[in-house]
């Protein structure tokens, strides 16, 4: 594995056109970055000359990451080290191994738009946005954390409860009280009223648009319901009406 976050972000995220290979970054000669900022579900990013990018990534469910702060505390080398607030690239192959990851595998795991006209392939503001995110998360690792949905004090807090008392996470990986394993409703789902350990769909957040809305229940038709809707409508209305004698899902 690469020993720094950029290069691990640099290897996953060629953005060259198709066939072409990388384009340069600022460092190589490609535009400049003039603007980035981190948050829940995506960067942004202003490249010289008035371009906008966006890099729009899934964030973490509640028991993603529960399960991710379980099994970085029962690892002691990474529990210390992120209790000492380092976040060194190894700790992206735990969360591998739980089918997380901390740096996208490529660009079909983003939605990646600029403001350019060049629609020839993934320009190079594009490169010079995710190079300057690499330079970010080597500043400062737990930038992919929030990219990914959880702050630092929250990580941090999180992994420190479960350290101390590993039943905290529950049987299944969910979350039993708050923060501290005590039950205060501290937690990021207690916070948001929802007590299931998942986040509430909210269509207008990042995490709502990588979101399903709730199913709602199967349809069950009562039994003969078609054929007394049939009676009950007119002739010619009636003659368009199937005759359903069962729901079909």
């Amino acid at each position: 594995m690469s020993g720094t976050w950029s290069a691990l972000l640099e290897e996953a995220l060629r953005a060259g056109p198709a066939g072409s290979g990388p384009v340069p970054s600022s460092a190589a000669g490609g535009p400049t970055v003039e603007r980035l900022a981190v948050r829940e579900g995506e960067v942004v990013a202003r490249v010289r000359g008035g371009f906008e990018v966006s890099l729009i990534r899934p964030v973490f469910s509640e028991d993603e990451w529960e399960r991710a702060c379980a099994a970085l505390a029962s690892q002691p080398v990474f529990r210390a080290r992120l209790l000492a607030g380092e976040l060194p690239p190894a700790v992206a192959r735990v969360f591998s191994v739980l089918g997380l990851d901390l740096v996208p595998r490529g660009w079909a795991d983003l939605v990646a738009t600029c403001s350019c006209d060049d629609w020839r392939g993934r320009c190079a503001h594009l490169a010079a946005a995710v190079a300057e995110l690499g330079r970010e998360a080597d500043r400062d690792p737990f930038a992919l954390a929030a990219w990914c949905g959880r702050a630092r004090r929250d990580l941090v807090a999180r992994v420190a409860a479960v350290a101390r008392d590993p039943e905290s996470a529950g049987p299944d990986g969910g979350p039993d009280g708050g923060p501290d394993g005590s039950g205060d409703g501290n937690s990021d789902g207690d916070r948001n009223g929802d007590t299931s350990g998942t986040c509430a769909f909210d269509a207008d957040t990042v995490a709502g648009f990588w979101s399903a809305p709730p199913l709602p229940s199967p349809f069950s038709a009562p039994s003969g319901v078609g054929a007394r809707v049939r009676a009950a409508a007119p002739g010619a209305l009636a003659d368009e009406i199937p005759a359903f004698t069962h729901a079909r899902i």
